[in-house]
């Protein structure tokens, strides 16, 4: 069956002397793995820069039930990115997003809500004019709205905690591992507010910042990682400072 889809590129794979196995989120089948033949041949109407990490690409592919292999009989770019593949503090961010997503996405499981949110990720990531130094910490904590994860901030009260392994606020005099802080929970309720009520949080001032980022990862390796830990925050620490 040939199938026409558009795509998001997350990862390439070289394979033999001339391919590539792509991975790409996609709009009919969220998570999926592509053979590109003959990438690297002068003849090859198909480009390496087409599949750059990120870009968003309409394909034509023959989809084969009970594989795990698609091929791609036809791809052309849809939204080039300029200023991401250009901009290394653009691109780590960028890293980083497709790596989560890659992470705690299962495959061949469609979920267009998810893709509309990637897309749009994206495309404010390449636009953006503004500081984007919280985009990383931003992105978790609005994704964390799809992951079934998201706290509940209707119970909080003055004075509440936050415990990471249960996911939500309270009142404690415990002082459990996994505990945070009074101000650091206070922070977070903070921060987590401003998502929910969809302010533009680009700008906004983020005490902690750090703190709070490691927080979010690390309750992403509890809840929705399983256990798998994230490589690019070292990367994006580096190219951030």
């Amino acid at each position: 069956m040939i199938l026409k889809t558009e795509a998001i590129c997350i990862k390439n794979t070289r394979y033999g002397e001339s391919s590539v196995i792509s991975k790409m989120f996609t709009v009919e089948h969220g998570l999926s793995s592509y053979i590109i033949q003959g990438l690297n041949r002068k003849s090859s109407i198909i480009r390496p820069s087409h599949i750059s990490s990120g870009n968003i690409v309409e394909m034509v592919i023959y989809q084969k039930p009970n594989s795990t292999l698609q091929r791609v009989k036809e791809l052309k770019v849809v939204m080039p990115l300029i200023q991401i593949h250009i901009d290394m503090r653009k691109n780590a961010i960028l890293q980083f997003i497709l790596e989560i997503i890659s992470k705690t996405n299962e495959d061949d499981l469609k979920d267009i809500i998810v893709y509309q949110f990637l897309k749009q990720s994206i495309l404010d990531l390449e636009n953006s004019k503004d500081e984007i130094g919280n985009v990383p910490l931003l992105f978790l904590c609005h994704y964390l709205k799809f992951s079934g994860w998201f706290p509940n901030l209707e119970i909080w009260k003055q004075g509440d905690i936050f415990n990471l392994n249960e996911g939500r606020f309270y009142k404690s005099q415990l002082h459990l591992t996994e505990e945070l802080s009074e101000i650091l929970s206070n922070e977070l309720h903070k921060i987590l507010l401003e998502v929910q009520n969809h302010s533009d949080l680009k700008i906004f001032k983020i005490s902690h910042k750090k703190e709070i980022f490691n927080i979010l990862l690390l309750y992403y390796e509890i809840h929705i990682l399983k256990g798998r830990k994230i490589k690019s925050p070292s990367i994006l620490a580096e190219v951030l400072a």
